[in-house]
């Protein structure tokens, strides 16, 4: 029988499975071209392990036979026991370096900020002049240091006390405004001075400046005055700072003198 005896549907049905077959035929084609590819890489990984692995069996023979000469296995062996022993400290030590540098990131900008506020406020301080009072006190303290010793140190220690009663009674209102009269006298009486001829003044002239209440009122003053610090200076100057207490405010203003004015 001819193929134009076979009938048609037989035909389609031939040639259907025959693209079937071709179709599985270029799967499987595919396939095996798929497995020699991954075999052809894992041969050439296994042969490029096989040369790593070498080398490092080298490295680690040579290593193995200087070590040799210094440790054995039973110092090898105390180590990996002591590694496992404090395997939980090391692990807690990781956690904490790792909290540490978190932290660290944290703080950095917070760092960032408090310098940039110190920076301006040390620029505030530098327009100010703090920096060149501070260098000029400096200069004070090195020429203190320098004429001072330790003894003179000592002996201001031992009489700060009086020093700063004394400063207490100065700065008493009554003392003040003694002290501030005083200068102004003594300011104006430079002026009149300036201001008079060379010509001395007569013994006259001075006794006849005596009847002038005011005058006799500043000499009883001085007198006064004069009286009170030669109590402080002469035998009698140790004293209780009650009694010194006393003897300054005998500083203060004197009654008037009899038959003057107020």
């Amino acid at each position: 029988m001819s193929v134009t005896d076979v009938p048609v549907d037989r035909l389609d049905a031939l040639e259907t499975k025959i693209d079937v077959l071709a179709e599985q035929m270029t799967v499987l084609a595919a396939e095996a071209e798929h497995r020699r590819r991954q075999r052809e890489s894992f041969e050439d990984l296994t042969g490029d392990l096989n040369r790593i692995s070498g080398d490092a069996m080298a490295v680690a023979t040579r290593e193995l036979e200087t070590l040799s000469q210094t440790a054995d296995l039973a110092d090898t062996l105390r180590l990996l026991r002591r590694l496992v022993e404090v395997a939980p400290t090391l692990e807690r030590a990781l956690v904490g370096l790792n909290t540490a540098s978190s932290f660290v990131d944290d703080v950095v900008p917070l760092g960032s900020d408090v310098m940039a506020m110190a920076t301006e406020r040390l620029d505030e301080l530098e327009r100010k002049g703090y920096f060149r009072m501070a260098g000029a006190a400096a200069g004070v303290a090195d020429r203190v240091v320098t004429n001072f010793d330790e003894r003179d140190v000592e002996q201001l220690g031992d009489n700060i006390v009086t020093m700063l009663e004394a400063l207490r009674e100065v700065t008493q209102p009554e003392m003040l405004a003694f002290l501030t009269r005083m200068i102004d006298a003594v300011q104006a009486e430079q002026q009149a001075v300036e201001m008079e001829a060379a010509e001395p003044p007569s013994l006259w002239a001075l006794v006849s400046q005596v009847r002038d209440p005011d005058v006799r009122r500043g000499m009883a003053r001085a007198l006064h005055t004069l009286r009170a610090v030669s109590v402080e200076t002469g035998p009698r100057a140790a004293t209780a700072p009650g009694d010194r207490t006393r003897s300054t405010s005998s500083l203060a203003p004197t009654p008037p003198l009899e038959g003057e004015n107020t």
